[in-house]
């Protein structure tokens, strides 16, 4: 795989968050939102709580420690107010998971919420652990992945428990390691991508007969899969990051380091990658070591140093690198901006910087093709993108570069008075770059019965 350098900026400011309520403090706490308005945290004594704008807190018990009970995962399914959370006996080798959910208003109404206990058989008969789980938006449909490969479907009214069918959908022979629902805008095709240890395959869930079709003879580790806003599945893997629809793999983004954990917040990608990071060949200097072998195996610590990265892959940059000292538990995107939970109980707070600031910085590194990318990227008028490509011109021509900076005010043709160029051009004695530029004035009808005599 090719490599290539890529830039990095600070274009998010970083805030710890201080005097957070107790509940951040717990030990091994597991974090999640799903666009929400809610925060999601999880503790090892069986405790969720949720957490709103303000950072108040509102716990209840959820899982009995008492009989070795812990939450393990926790899905929000926002459409429907309701979290879905998986218990497991982690002193036991060989537990059955408890699926539960949990209405989301009665808990904030403070009620004595009972949650619905979704019922399904063990494929097998050795129970093994629930590696991964998710529902489509109605809750019409939940799928269970095993570590043991099975991956179980179960259809019906779910939520009252009632007409609840199960199918085993795949048996794969590694590990199932993530699953990710997409349902048309109809609600009529339900399509299940999954990833396994070893395979990238999709589903249609929406019949009765559901074969796998199998994307790759690859796939990843639990938690570095997400489906972005096209609908398409983002996997990512510790030689670059990859996207697939159900008709195939499609582009992929280089960039190297051993992955833990993927997000996204707008179009940006958040990777937790292992630290110290071994991001090159685009991040490390002159290192330019072959892309890692897939095949080979790793084992990290949740709090080992971990290196926190907001990736902007349309413009192909590092919009934020820092390590989190204490591992990286979770990454949450609500209200605008993005929560990371580090593993000694901290907090922090990542918020974007305004466009115009973000341009600022590009137009002190004079990265003014960048700053052009960007500023069409966010939707500026034509009129500021012809400000940045006058900003770009005038740079280029205090280098006596005149023949590129003749190609930038070309592109500020109906934004930019005309005799602002011309009366450069003639001072400058660069009578073949000022023909052509009003050659362009008079393809774009822009010019006067002076800009024809001239």
């Amino acid at each position: 795989m090719a490599s290539f350098q890529l830039r990095q900026f600070h274009f998010f400011k970083r805030e710890s968050l201080k005097d957070l309520p107790e509940a951040f403090g717990q030990p091994d706490l597991l974090m999640a939102s799903n666009g929400g308005d809610l925060i999601f945290l999880a503790d090892s004594a069986g405790f969720i709580h949720i957490v709103n704008r303000k950072l108040v807190v509102r716990s209840f018990m959820a899982a009995s420690d008492a009989h070795g009970m812990r939450i393990t995962q926790m899905l929000h399914i926002h459409q429907t107010r309701t979290l879905l959370t998986v218990e497991e006996n982690v002193s036991a080798a060989t537990s059955r998971s408890a699926i539960k959910l949990w209405s989301v208003d009665s808990l904030l109404r403070h009620e004595d919420t009972q949650p619905v206990v979704v019922k399904y058989q063990q494929p097998t008969s050795t129970p093994y652990p629930l590696t991964a789980v998710a529902a489509t938006p109605s809750i019409s449909q939940i799928a269970l992945g095993f570590a043991g490969g099975h991956m179980v479907l179960i259809r019906g009214n779910i939520l009252k428990s009632k007409s609840t069918k199960q199918r085993t959908l795949h048996v794969a022979p590694e590990p199932v390691t993530n699953l990710h629902f997409v349902t048309d805008a109809a609600g009529t095709r339900v399509t299940l991508f999954a990833t396994t240890t070893a395979q990238t395959m999709v589903f249609d869930t929406s019949g009765s007969k559901s074969e796998p079709a199998v994307l790759e003879e690859r796939g990843c580790g639990i938690g570095c899969s997400l489906m972005n806003e096209e609908d398409e599945l983002i996997v990512a893997r510790d030689e670059a990051i990859y996207t697939y629809t159900v008709d195939g793999r499609g582009p992929c983004f280089a960039f190297d380091a051993p992955k833990v954990l993927l997000r996204r917040f707008k179009h940006y990608l958040l990777l937790a990658t292992a630290a110290p990071s071994s991001m090159a060949p685009n991040l490390a200097n002159g290192d330019d070591r072959p892309p890692v072998d897939a095949t080979e195996s790793r084992v990290y610590s949740y709090n080992d140093p971990t290196t926190f990265t907001i990736l902007d892959t349309k413009n192909k940059l590092v919009a934020y690198t820092g390590v989190v000292p204490g591992g990286v538990r979770g990454v949450a995107t609500e209200w605008g901006s993005i929560f990371v939970l580090g593993g000694h109980g901290t907090m922090d707070f990542f918020s974007e910087k305004d466009l115009l600031e973000r341009l600022d910085i590009l137009y002190r590194q004079n990265l003014y093709p960048l700053a052009v990318k960007m500023a069409q990227n966010g939707n500026y008028d034509m009129a500021s993108v012809a400000g940045i490509y006058k900003r770009y011109g005038d740079w280029l021509y205090s280098k006596d570069d005149f023949d590129s900076a003749m190609l930038q005010y070309v592109q500020t043709i109906g934004v930019v008075e005309p005799s602002y160029i011309i009366r450069k051009y003639l001072d400058a004695q660069r009578l073949n770059n000022l023909t052509s530029y009003l050659q362009e004035l008079h393809t774009a009808g822009m010019a006067t019965s002076d800009h024809t005599t001239l």
